[in-house]
């Protein structure tokens, strides 16, 4: 689930940045500091904007540097369980697939793909369903549902998120039929 957080802080202005608007040159210090951080709150920081900068700042002895009080938004993506979500698969291996999410990869475990025994096809990089032929490969879009998350206590490593396509409307899109659609 993505989601917007206003934040205050305090951001030091290094002298490179000197010659910049103030409130720019925060948003390149927050953003180089911040993005692709894991916030065990927020989630990962996937933006940095609306950046507003108190005009007179601090200057710490020995450091060259401005420290500014500041506010600004965050634009977070924080896997919710049971939260239905949709991807590009990007790596399939026997044992399951990997669905890009957007800032994060989750994972299907191959018991968790489809109510059927499931083959790897190694030149096709694929799934098979071994009765249904229901094929899973790279570049397909999926939909599937977190199933557990697991937020790492270092924040420059990537939360592990375990999916699951054996819901009804999960999967791939030509897998169910819309609403309404008689068979």
């Amino acid at each position: 689930m993505y989601m917007i957080y206003r934040v205050r802080d305090t951001v030091r202005i290094p002298p490179s940045l000197f010659g910049m608007p103030l409130e720019e040159a925060a948003l390149q210090v927050l953003t180089e500091k911040y993005v692709g951080y894991v916030h065990p709150d927020m989630g990962i920081i996937v933006a940095i904007f609306d950046v507003k900068v108190s005009e007179e700042g601090r200057i710490i002895p020995g450091d060259g540097a401005t420290y500014h009080e500041s506010e600004y938004s965050v634009l977070a993506f924080k896997p919710v369980v049971k939260e239905v979500v949709e991807g590009v698969v990007v790596n399939a291996q026997q044992y399951g697939l990997w669905v890009n999410l957007g800032p994060v990869e989750g994972f299907a475990h191959v018991t968790q793909l489809m109510d059927d025994r499931v083959m790897f096809d190694p030149q096709r990089k694929a799934l098979i369903g071994e009765r249904t032929r229901r094929i899973v490969e790279v570049g397909d879009v999926v939909r599937a549902r977190v199933v557990s998350v697991s937020i790492p206590s270092e924040p420059t490593m990537r939360p592990r998120i375990q999916l699951t396509m054996r819901q009804p409307y999960l999967g791939k899109p030509e897998w169910y039929k819309k609403a309404g659609q008689q068979e």
